[in-house]
């Protein structure tokens, strides 16, 4: 476990480098935190991803939310993760309580993960070798022709994510402190 200072600031980091990633005007943004510095966020995606299968057809969706909570073990581990909203992936399980995002590392960030989900969603990024559903495995295997299945990029086009450099909040983020 993280001397608790040392884990403090990088969840401060952590804050800076999402907020700024919310506030880049793309597909990606907070809708809560929790905590002082925050541990615990809700994130919406406003990208197309497949909710269910209906018969064979794919059902879409064009929101998305996942929870994502720091443990004390963060970052030497993952966070937890759970959806919110119905997905229909090979790497998620099918209740979305679990994600499988492939090795983590310390040196990972927050914001990375964030862009991580949201091509998951997308389907640029999946691995049906390795499924926490089988189902979805087998079906993006048959329908690789469907991919992406939102070529949008999560970031505006030309639109960095700049963590060096203050910034303003904008009038439209709305992010909620609780606890």
């Amino acid at each position: 476990m993280l001397n608790p200072l040392i884990r403090a600031k990088r969840l401060r980091a952590e804050f800076d480098r999402v907020r700024k990633l919310h506030e880049s005007g793309g597909l990606v943004a907070i809708e809560q935190v929790v905590g002082d510095p925050p541990d615990h966020y809700i994130v919406r995606y406003t990208c197309r991803g497949i909710m269910r299968l209906m018969g064979t057809q794919p059902v879409y969706g064009d929101l998305h939310r996942v929870v994502l909570h720091l443990t004390a073990t963060y970052p030497n581990e993952q966070p937890q993760m759970e959806w919110l909203t119905p997905i229909f992936h090979p790497n998620i399980k099918a209740d979305g309580s679990a994600v499988c995002i492939g090795t983590w590392f310390p040196a990972k960030t927050l914001d990375q993960l964030l862009l991580m989900l949201g091509e998951m969603i997308q389907y640029r990024n999946y691995a049906a070798h390795d499924p926490l559903h089988l189902e979805a495995s087998l079906w993006a295997m048959e329908h690789k022709n469907l991919f992406p299945i939102d070529d949008r990029m999560l970031l505006e086009p030309n639109r960095h994510v700049e963590t060096n450099k203050s910034s303003r909040p904008t009038d439209d983020m709305e992010i909620v402190f609780l606890g």
